[in-house]
């Protein structure tokens, strides 16, 4: 019996997902699945203009329009979803509903990207795909649960059919009913993380570093998450941990 499920995307900007989850939910819905495609673009794009304050209000709320549409319809979420903490979200709430999930892998190499995405007038600035690559949590890489179901070069002929059955064929097997990821042994550390993830990005974008610097930044914090995750989670105060960032931060290591 076919069931419910969510269709989590993952790629960088320009790699063509808008495209990939119009032309999958269209060949969904041929086969009979009732299915509706959202993302954070659409809320975004709500706004007459972009304020950095905006994010967390979208954020938030792409994740309860996802929540309440699965209940009924497959959900494909259209985003870049390039941290694995973003993937691990929606894998939550895909297992707090008791649905099945797929993780799809959009990928291309950088210069085409960065090629695509001049070619349709630099709505992101070259710079902003160039620090994403650099920040790119790979699906798969680090976590089992995060390996992708299926990786697609779009700069290859893509076979939405054989994907759509695929995927038809996935949500009919046993749902994971393992506890959500990111328990409450590790919400503090998931904590730290996304609010180290902020710092991070206003600093950069308050001191406008080097490439180099940028990764060196992006090294130190990882070093930091690591070192917390060797602590016992009961002993760390966030408040602290994110005081001792924003120290070695400025210090630069």
């Amino acid at each position: 019996m076919v069931e419910i499920m969510l269709i989590i995307l993952t790629g960088l900007p320009s790699v063509g997902k808008s495209t990939f989850s119009k032309k999958l939910a269209e060949i969904l819905n041929k086969l009979g699945i009732d299915v509706i495609v959202l993302g954070s673009d659409m809320l975004r794009e709500s706004f007459p203009v972009w304020k950095e304050s905006y994010e967390e209000f979208i954020r938030k709320n792409t994740l309860y329009l996802i929540e309440n549409a699965l209940k009924e319809y497959w959900v494909i979420v259209d985003d870049t979803n390039y941290y694995n903490s973003m993937r691990r979200d929606l894998i939550n709430i895909a297992r707090k509903n008791k649905k099945n999930y797929a993780i799809i892998y959009l990928k291309a190499p950088l210069n085409t990207l960065l090629q695509r995405n001049v070619k349709r007038g630099e709505k992101i600035p070259n710079e902003v795909i160039l620090e994403m690559y650099k920040k790119f949590d790979e699906p798969g890489r680090k976590y089992r649960w995060d390996e992708p179901f299926l990786t697609v070069d779009t700069t290859k002929e893509i076979d939405y059919y054989r994907i759509a059955r695929d995927l038809i064929e996935k949500s009919k097997k046993t749902v994971d009913r393992e506890e959500n990821i990111g328990s409450e042994c590790c919400s503090v550390i998931n904590e730290i993380d996304k609010e180290t993830r902020k710092i991070v990005g206003e600093y950069i974008k308050r001191i406008k570093p080097e490439n180099k610097e940028i990764e060196h930044i992006v090294k130190l914090r990882k070093r930091f998450i690591k070192h917390l995750k060797n602590e016992k989670y009961k002993d760390i105060d966030v408040s602290k941990a994110i005081m001792e960032f924003k120290r070695l931060l400025e210090e630069k290591g």
